[in-house]
């Protein structure tokens, strides 16, 4: 499964990375397996992290950097999280 999920996004699937990062996040060895085969692939993306307390614009200012990367023709992907979930 996992082999089949890493190859799907190499394919550009989108729908197997929320997958994967579950198998990574229950540390489910399949999810490690993709992981180092998917590791050559990384290396030049750019991690951007922004906090801020509730309504302080921060999704605002996602999406504005979202348009924007898009219109230079970037790949862009957003991963939000909750720590308070």
């Amino acid at each position: 499964m996992a082999g089949d999920l890493g190859d799907r996004l190499e394919a550009g699937d989108n729908r197997a990375l929320p997958r994967l990062l579950t198998l990574v996040e229950n540390d489910d060895p399949r999810g490690l397996a993709a992981l180092e085969r998917l590791y050559h692939r990384t290396g030049n993306a750019h991690v951007v992290g922004i906090t801020g307390p509730p309504g302080s614009g921060k999704s605002t200012l996602v999406a504005a950097l979202v348009a924007a990367l898009r219109e230079l023709d970037e790949r862009v992907a957003v991963l939000a999280i909750d720590p308070s979930s």
